[in-house]
């Protein structure tokens, strides 16, 4: 690219940026808000309304002084649509999504026998993004591409460790760009940090600051995120709370996990067979409660307690967020929860707010899109002189 043409798509970006919080905006409001003139924001409109990822709504915006008031433009929800895929050992959950971050077409398929082969996982993995198009009915050239959630260590396209796979150096990207028919972009990213993203595109500007993210299923992921940002680490490895050994003795490590002691597999027998886990467990949340019931639900709040109170001593996070299948039941044990944290957690310290993210056991494949839909909003850098 020219530096003239990163100029100019720097400036549709910018235009995109100010437009994803939702308002219709008029040109004028947006030249206001980016401090640039008019012309400038009418030319990337234009390029953004000739790539469809913005509609003009044919109102006018209220004068704001002399002057015709300007037609409002916003996002096109159906300009872009975007797949995530998310892979436990029990299933995978695909969805496709819009530009408005709607789902439009989902998916649960079984993979509970299969799960630890990738090679015949690969092949659903491939026949999915099809399926959700004809489903959908949308245009396969609107779909900017595939994003695969895994609960797992990923790096350069690989899954380096899945436990609850059983699998090892697998090179998902190489294998379902291979597969799949027809061809589209595929990426992969770990779970908690595609849930991270769907939290991320989901709240208001400023709501990020500092904010623990558990991902809570059949195993437990974390992403830190500050200032919108996820905490990598040195290695790229930072967020792998599950493994974090609830006892005191290194060898607990097989047997006293966080993940262990507090994923969902203690609810697994409340669950009919015949139902995917999430579907499962929301209907446990309303679920009245059983002798067992309540002894697994307050196992489960030791469990969470005793991590989250580790936690917010070494990270002293501002907010902790809960998402994935289990998240939903976490209101029944909440009081649980919050008394234990604030008996136990050092004098200084404090119970920070918890809330349970929106999306439900589909959070990590809404996110898995939405790292896709967040590439449209990535300003591109200037040519180097």
């Amino acid at each position: 690219m020219t530096t003239n043409s990163v100029l100019r798509h720097m400036n549709a970006v910018r235009c995109l940026r100010v437009l994803r919080r939702g308002t219709a905006l008029s040109r004028a409001d947006i030249a206001r808000e980016l401090n640039v003139t008019r012309a400038t924001v009418g030319n990337s409109i234009k390029q953004l309304l000739a790539e469809k990822l913005v509609i003009d709504l044919n109102e006018s915006a209220e004068a704001s002084g002399a002057g015709r008031p300007g037609a409002l433009v916003a996002l096109n929800p159906g300009g872009a649509y975007f797949i995530g895929l998310d892979i436990s050992s029990a299933e995978i959950n695909a969805v496709l999504i819009d530009f408005s971050m709607r789902v439009v077409a989902k998916r649960i398929v079984s993979i509970a026998d299969r799960h630890h082969d990738p090679e015949r996982v690969i092949d659903l993995l491939a026949s999915l993004p099809g399926e959700l198009i004809e489903i959908s009915k949308v245009r396969a050239s609107r779909v900017r591409g595939v994003c695969i959630s895994v609960p797992g260590i990923v790096r350069d396209g690989r899954i380096i460790s899945a436990p609850w796979l059983d699998w090892q150096d697998v090179d998902v990207v190489a294998a379902l760009s291979e597969a799949m028919q027809p061809s589209l972009k595929v990426h992969i990213c770990n779970d908690a940090v595609a849930l991270a993203s769907a939290v991320a595109a989901d709240a208001a500007e400023g709501d990020l600051s500092d904010v623990l993210l558990l991902l809570l299923a059949q195993g437990i992921g974390s992403a830190h995120l500050r200032q919108g940002r996820v905490v990598e680490g040195a290695h790229g490895l930072g967020g792998e709370v599950g493994h974090m050994v609830m006892g005191s003795q290194p060898g607990m490590a097989a047997t006293h996990t966080f993940e262990i002691l507090a994923g969902y597999q203690k609810f697994l027998p409340f669950i009919d067979q015949d139902i995917p886990i999430p579907e499962g467990l929301a209907k446990l949340a309303g679920h009245e409660s059983s002798p067992a019931f309540e002894e697994a639900l307050a196992e489960w709040a030791l469990a969470l307690a005793t991590g989250l109170l580790n936690l917010i001593h070494i990270l002293d996070p501002k907010t902790i967020v809960l998402g994935g299948p289990l998240a939903v039941l976490y209101p029944k044990v909440s009081a649980r929860v919050e008394h234990l944290l604030a008996s136990n957690l050092v004098h200084g310290f404090h119970v920070p707010p918890i809330a349970v993210a929106r999306f439900g056991g589909d959070g990590a494949a809404i996110g898995a899109a939405a790292l896709l839909r967040e590439s449209l909003f990535d300003l591109p850098e200037l040519p180097s002189v």
